[in-house]
């Protein structure tokens, strides 16, 4: 049976351009990771208060690559639905830290029960 089927000889390229491949996934793929993992803006909520039923303070935090950009960040407030009572724009300046904290107060037609940062971008 073995005369009829011989084994399988691999090309000399085989391994190298396998070896090759397996190295450019690798290092693609972190690439990829810290791109994403480490993205040139990043907006997180600390904390929200409903400070009345027209008015929510929010406080959050801005960690960005380059500190001398202007910053454009959306603010929300939601009901107990989720729809969309409140919402602004706030422009932040250059500073020199890369990481700052803002506290931004959102005017809401009806009372909020949730608030958030939607985005950032420069």
């Amino acid at each position: 049976m073995s005369d009829r089927y011989l084994p399988h000889q691999p090309s000399r390229f085989q391994k190298p351009l396998l070896a090759i491949g397996f190295i450019a996934l690798t290092l693609v793929t972190a690439f990829g990771a810290y791109w994403f993992a480490n993205p040139p803006i990043r907006a997180a909520l600390i904390a929200f208060s409903i400070t009345s039923d027209k008015e929510v303070s929010i406080k959050y935090s801005i960690d960005r690559r380059d500190p001398k950009q202007n910053l454009i960040c959306t603010l929300v407030a939601k009901d107990i639905e989720k729809t969309i009572v409140g919402q602004i724009e706030i422009q932040i300046p250059p500073t020199t830290a890369k990481s700052i904290e803002m506290v931004s107060t959102v005017p809401t037609r009806v009372r909020a029960v949730t608030a958030g940062v939607v985005r950032c971008i420069s």
